[in-house]
């Protein structure tokens, strides 16, 4: 661990480094070794920001968000142990940037699926308020320990990639919010349940689920193709949790549940594709390669998911009434423990 820690320091480091000594051999009169150390520095510096800030505010699908106060949220970056498995993908061949750019996408990964933990809890809360059965609370506590692993292991993809031990650090949004007034018509909780399953789980998580199996296809590390491979699994679990929370709300939500579900899917259609903007010095290929879809393909899956999630919840709206199946994402389907993920 030290020496990957080191690894990481000089990585981002060297840009400032060289350009600090491009500047005094320019002082020194030395024209063109300060420039070309300066031209360097400038340039390695630009491009870890550049990549920094891409990913770190690229619209990824990562099923399951946590949402406070109207936003999505997750932990602050801290550096230390506790949440990173021994998973360790193939670093040769990798430039420092390109181990920059991977780390940086893994640590946006591990960033959603370490909120989508308290997300889980979220919604548990909210459905032991309204009297759900216990297999649904029970499926939401299997789920936030899927992402538990989850996170576990895209924490420790970034930490090998970027050779530095990043880890989970606070949420402070989540000790800021305050208890909501009780109010004598729960109409407003069954609509919102209604508007989040659909689109966070059932669609959200389908989307997830549909994104990872496809870059699992694609990618040539062994380490990143099995991980992508039981986050699919997982997700589209998650996805069947989605649709059985859904089907609970309009069982017992009566008329309010049912408007709600014909708004929410009104608001399908403003939905967004996941967008993964260029990132210089890395082509498709690249990204493909280690797991991260062109905007094509992105397109492609959010355009048949929509699809899926419309034509499924458009049939449920002809019926005189929903009946709540059986719990699809209950402890005896299958789970990512048996994939050796852990």
């Amino acid at each position: 661990m030290e020496l990957v820690v080191m690894i990481g320091l000089i990585i981002l480091i060297m840009g400032p480094v060289f350009f600090v000594m491009g500047i005094v051999y320019l002082s020194r009169g030395d024209k063109v070794a300060g420039s070309i150390m300066s031209v360097v520095g400038a340039t390695t510096m630009g491009l870890l920001f550049w990549a920094y800030n891409v990913i770190s505010h690229t619209n990824f699908s990562k099923g399951r968000v946590l949402r406070l106060k109207g936003r999505a949220r997750v932990a602050r970056r801290t550096l230390g142990e506790g949440w990173a498995d021994e998973a360790s993908p193939q670093l040769e061949g990798l430039t420092p940037y390109q181990r920059t750019v991977l780390g940086e996408a893994w640590m946006y990964s591990a960033g959603m699926e370490h909120a989508s933990i308290p997300a889980f809890a979220k919604l548990s809360l909210k459905l032991s308020a309204l009297g759900a059965p216990s297999e649904l609370l029970e499926a939401c506590h299997l789920a936030a320990l899927d992402e538990v692993r989850h996170a576990r292991r895209c924490f420790a993809l970034a930490r090998a990639y970027s050779g530095l031990p990043w880890s989970a650090g606070a949420i402070p949004e989540l000790g800021q919010e305050r208890p909501q007034r009780p109010i004598s018509d729960d109409s407003d909780e069954w609509s919102r349940l209604v508007r989040g399953s659909l689109l966070d789980g059932c669609l959200g998580e389908g989307l997830a689920a549909s994104v990872a199996a496809e870059a699992s296809r694609r990618a040539c590390d062994p380490v990143v193709r099995e991980t992508l491979a039981v986050i699919a699994e997982d997700e589209e679990r998650h996805a069947e949790l989605g649709w059985d929370v859904l089907a609970f709300a309009l069982e017992r939500g009566g008329g309010k549940a049912r408007q709600a579900l014909h708004q929410a899917l009104d608001a399908l259609d403003e939905q967004r594709t996941p967008a993964l903007p260029r990132i210089p010095g890395v082509d498709e290929d690249f990204l493909s390669r280690n797991g991260l879809l062109p905007q094509a393909e992105l397109g492609r899956l959010m355009e048949e998911c929509l699809q899926r999630t419309r034509a499924r919840a458009e049939e449920w709206t002809q019926r005189p009434r929903v009946m709540m199946p059986p719990c699809s994402s209950s402890p005896n389907s299958s789970s990512s423990a048996s994939t050796g993920m852990t």
